[in-house]
């Protein structure tokens, strides 16, 4: 009779993937899905144009990224718990500052001093950082697994602001948001974050203490091949990557949040409009699943230039939205690049630089990704502003969007990279 195999216990590093999935839903469901919903009852109650409702969200995106770049270096050395909890109570704090302001100033003051510190500490420079820690070999389907949480942030947080809009008006729907995050964002966060699998005598990936040579070289090759920072920066390939997910993020984050007003503007319903932005959020969880299954797998340069392509196609469709069909494979092609680019961005700063000093490395990447990103939806209002229509700010999108898989099309693994543990 041959005996039973013992069964399998669930590798801890799961349970970090199901923090940062959290972290990721609500970070970005409330600051930035939410905010395409908050956008014209702002802009109508204060009587502000679109450019200078967008600069709020920009603000916060910029001063985010210098934060981030900081944060970093905090989550290298004290790993990623206390930051995400911080993050948890700064972004509480900034939506109930926001529901208290009276001016255009305070709304700005808000989002650059509460909102972008908030945000930024429960970002990738922390959620990312702690994924790419705990993950070598499936690194890529962790990380699709976790940022599927920035997708199904849409899915359920585009409704509930919609009606949270509808009920209670935008000032109490801040301070509901305000509330859910440090009630649902804190308590994961501090039950299931750990700094390392080496913190808890763990290996990557949940391998065995006796692992093959083959796992055990692969382990040690990543951890040998790590750089350090200012390695990093000095490497053209560190410039490529953040200038190409730069100018993709800055095309994507632009269209979602002006995409509630241009379908307004077109006809559209606003509850319909709401849904198809919740379409798209949902299937950019598909989207994070399959891009991170994929980049396991395939050559990162032919996937992420996929996705570039899927991204392209998808924002050329809104030239038609006026047939319902059209708007549907928008909401399918735009959803599942959109799903891929955060995945993608992650997978390939860990690939490419290696895990030991993730956070710092990232940190520093996030200045050029985010300012370029925060120009981006002011740039498209100033566009409609100026002429009336976003046909003209669309083929914009598009122009980026190319300039961005040019900077992928000769991206190569940078040589070098020094010994050195993740901490």
């Amino acid at each position: 009779m041959t005996p039973s195999r013992p069964r399998t216990k669930l590798f801890y590093g799961w349970r970090v993937v199901a923090a940062c999935f959290v972290i990721h839903c609500l970070n970005v469901g409330t600051v930035f899905y939410s905010f395409g919903i908050f956008f014209r009852p702002l802009s109508e109650h204060f009587g502000w144009t679109r450019a200078e409702t967008s600069w709020g969200f920009s603000l916060a995106a910029v001063l985010g990224a210098f934060y981030a770049a900081v944060l970093g270096r905090v989550v290298d050395r004290r790993g990623p718990k206390p930051v995400q909890i911080f993050g948890c109570v700064a972004l509480g704090l900034g939506f109930a500052a926001i529901a208290a302001a009276r001016s255009l100033a305070q709304y700005y003051l808000a989002m650059a001093l509460l909102v972008a510190l908030g945000s930024a500490a429960l970002g990738p420079v922390s959620s990312n950082t702690a994924v790419a820690r705990w993950f070598v070999q499936k690194r890529g389907a962790a990380l699709g697994v976790s940022t599927a949480g920035i997708s199904m942030g849409g899915v359920i947080f585009v409704p509930v602001t919609q009606l949270l809009l509808d009920h209670l008006g935008w000032r109490r729907a801040y301070l509901a948001l305000a509330a859910i995050i440090v009630v649902f964002g804190i308590p994961p966060v501090a039950a299931w974050m750990r700094r390392s699998p080496e913190s808890m005598g763990l290996l990557p990936d949940g391998a065995p203490h006796r692992a093959t040579e083959e796992e055990i070289g692969l382990v040690e090759r990543e951890i040998e091949r790590s750089f350090s920072p200012d390695e990093a920066v000095r490497s053209r390939e560190f410039w490529r990557i953040a200038l190409a997910f730069g100018l993709t993020v800055s095309g994507l984050s632009a269209v979602l949040l002006h995409q509630i007003p241009y379908l307004l503007d077109q006809g559209v319903s606003p509850h319909v409009a709401s849904w198809v932005l919740g379409g798209t959020a949902f299937v950019g969880v598909i989207g994070k699943l399959g891009f991170g299954a994929m980049i396991d797998r395939f050559d990162q340069r032919r996937v992420i230039l996929f996705c570039f392509g899927l991204q392209a196609l998808g924002v050329s469709l809104l030239f038609f939205v006026a047939s319902p069909v059209v708007l549907a494979a928008y909401v399918v092609l735009y959803g599942y690049a959109m799903g891929g680019n955060a995945t993608l961005q992650a997978t390939v700063v860990g690939e490419s630089f290696g895990r030991a000093h993730y956070g710092a490395i990232a940190g520093r990447m996030s200045p050029v990704i985010v300012t370029l990103q925060a120009l981006g939806a002011p740039f498209l209002g100033w566009i409609h502003d100026r002429t009336g229509s976003y046909r003209i700010a669309f083929v914009t999108v598009l122009l980026t969007t190319l300039g961005a898989a040019a900077c992928i099309g000769g991206l190569r693994r940078p040589p070098g990279g020094a010994a050195g543990g993740a901490p």
